[in-house]
């Protein structure tokens, strides 16, 4: 799987995504403390997150056109350089004391924004570097990209903001910003054909979308995607806090044992998908991952102690990391060439840009029971999967 790093254009492009994600976890520190140290408002640092959010979600699909219309890498090239510079305005304005809440609002819009067009960007450019039968180990890599960026840029973010400040964070946000956007300048940027967007943004949205609804399994494929962020990641990212608050002794060190369980099982999921083909009888083998992934959920819900929970959570991360490389896979080999972009960004918009969705859910459901909150997402997935294994074009993708 590693050979694929000898590939000098495919290293440009995870370099350029781990830059960027970890530019995304320092501006989450030093945008987070600098709302306390304003107005020591909770509600301010949900409303600032919220401002980044919310433009992610509304422009993801307008990201995928101009992917398809101008190319992935002037999209990133873009997006990495205008973020870049009004991350350099923010840090100027924290170093010299002198920023205002609106100003951080402001920047947190444009941080979403350039989002929106980066990150489908970057997934779609994968198929025009790699041939069809490296894009598991592509994939996979680039699963673990996000993996580390995780636990190292929360972690340097930290450390930079309490020994040198907010200021300096925003800093190495901009300079890793901009670096994303210049290291794909050498890759190259054919059109996406005769299929590309050429009409206007909205209708080409339109087109993406009918694509999409034409194809049965790539349709079944979204619907899947977005039933397991909604269902398992408010499960786990709102659930997994509470339970152990109210059930381990542990507390927070549980809570913290139980993400990185999740996060090595997921880095294994990825390896051992980027080590091998795509399984024979394709469609059946996802709808089994999905329901894998459900009793997961439930299990994680019903675990008595931290042990159980670990096992669990180790489980569950192999399963999700193995299920998110191969399906991302074959999403991209099936998908036209002109459609990357759009495909990809409704992927997106599935995963990510349900985020802040599944999070309100999720929490108002924990909030009045726990329990429901795990059963109920551990049924929403296995009945989609069971929805999706009616249909003879997804058993048989």
């Amino acid at each position: 799987m590693f050979a694929i790093l000898r590939s000098r254009p495919y290293l440009l492009l995870w370099t350029a995504q781990f830059a960027s994600l970890m530019a995304g976890f320092f501006n989450y520190v030093a945008i987070a403390w600098l709302v306390l140290q304003l107005t020591g408002s909770n509600l301010a640092v949900g409303g600032v997150l919220a401002a980044a959010s919310v433009p992610m979600a509304v422009l993801m699909l307008f990201g995928g056109v101009a992917s398809d219309r101008f190319s992935p890498r002037t999209t990133m090239l873009v997006a990495g350089l205008v973020r870049g510079g009004v991350m350099a305005v923010l840090a100027v304005l924290a170093l010299t004391r002198s920023v205002q809440l609106w100003e951080l609002f402001a920047g947190a819009f444009v941080v979403g924004a350039t989002s929106a067009f980066f990150v489908p960007a970057s997934t779609s450019m994968l198929p025009r570097l790699v041939a069809a039968d490296q894009l598991h180990a592509g994939n996979a890599l680039l699963n673990l990209s996000r993996t580390a960026a995780m636990v190292l840029g929360s972690a340097v973010a930290g450390v930079v903001v309490a020994a040198v400040g907010a200021g300096a964070a925003l800093g190495i946000d901009a300079t890793a910003s901009v670096l994303a956007g210049l290291l794909v300048l050498p890759l190259r940027a054919d059109g996406a054909g005769p299929a590309g967007a050429t009409g206007s943004p909205l209708g080409d949205v339109r087109d993406g979308v009918l694509y999409v609804w034409r194809d049965v399994p790539l349709r079944a494929a979204l619907m899947v995607i977005a039933v397991l962020n909604l269902a398992a990641l408010g499960a786990i990212e709102v659930g997994l806090p509470a339970l152990a608050f109210q059930r381990f002794s542990q507390g927070a060190a549980a809570l913290g044992t139980a993400f990185a369980a999740w996060g090595i099982g997921s880095t294994v999921g990825s390896i051992l998908a980027g080590t091998r083909p795509t399984p024979g009888r394709f469609g059946r083998f996802m709808l089994a991952t999905f329901a894998l992934i459900g009793a997961g959920v439930a299990a994680a819900g019903l675990a008595p102690s931290l042990p159980v929970l670990i096992v669990v959570m180790v489980a569950l991360g192999v399963v999700e990391g193995v299920a998110t490389t191969y399906l991302i896979s074959w999403m991209q080999q099936r998908t036209d060439p002109g459609m990357q972009g759009r495909v990809m960004s409704l992927a997106m918009l599935s995963s990510v840009g349900l985020e802040p969705v599944a999070f309100a859910v999720a929490g108002a459901v924990a909030g009045h029971d726990l329990g429901l909150l795990f059963w109920g997402s551990a049924v929403a997935i296995e009945l989609t999967a069971l929805g999706a294994s009616l249909s003879r074009s997804v058993r048989q993708m």
